[in-house]
């Protein structure tokens, strides 16, 4: 037999008995690098101008936020000043394309807007008792900034009573519960509204 035919041979034999190494499908992603947050801005504003203001952002701050678990949450802060700059000093009644204007470049998917107006109070005083009737407002933007359009854009009117012996009523309890009932439904527009959302 001649010798190169025999090389040959035993060089197909030893080639079969090699490990050959897989190749990677770049069309597969790797399930356990999971995919990056959508990014949200939210602007929380208090304008409510009250003695327990601090509880009032607190409360609004915690209740948003916890419906935006599944988003990588930017305090909007800068945001607010770019508007400023703007000559944007209102965001509840500002046109559209000026807010979008602040977060051109910005990385950010959606902005959520929420601002706690100043409480109307109506008082009423009966024989032995008195009380308010509190009226609060809290205008809500949603925006998706990528396709330059609303998700929502409207406004919250919710109000609540308080009374008490005369000389010992006072609003907080009244706007608290107000806003209670609003913080209710603003849970779901973010629910039934933002596309990824923690329900």
């Amino acid at each position: 037999m001649p010798r190169m035919f025999v090389i040959c041979i035993l060089t197909v034999a030893l080639l079969a008995t090699c490990p050959v190494p897989a190749l990677a499908d770049t069309n597969l992603l790797d399930d356990d690098q999971p995919a990056a947050k959508p990014v949200v801005a939210t602007i929380y504003i208090n304008n409510a101008k009250t003695t327990y203001d601090d509880e009032i952002t607190v409360k609004l701050t915690e209740r948003f936020n916890a419906k935006l678990t599944r988003y990588d949450i930017r305090k909007g802060d800068r945001y607010v000043e770019k508007l400023d700059k703007q000559g944007v000093t209102d965001i509840s009644v500002a046109e559209r394309a000026d807010i979008l204007k602040a977060f051109e470049g910005e990385g950010v998917d959606y902005v959520v807007y929420a601002e706690v107006q100043p409480p109307i109070l109506n008082e009423w005083v009966a024989v032995f008792n008195a009380g308010y009737k509190v009226t609060v407002i809290v205008p809500v933007k949603i925006l998706n900034v990528k396709a330059g359009r609303y998700i929502y854009n409207g406004k919250f009117t919710e109000q609540a009573d308080n009374s008490a012996v005369i000389g010992g009523v006072g609003t907080k309890a009244a706007v608290m519960t107000a806003l209670d009932q609003i913080l209710a439904k603003t849970d779901e527009v973010l629910v039934n509204r933002l596309p990824i959302i923690n329900k």
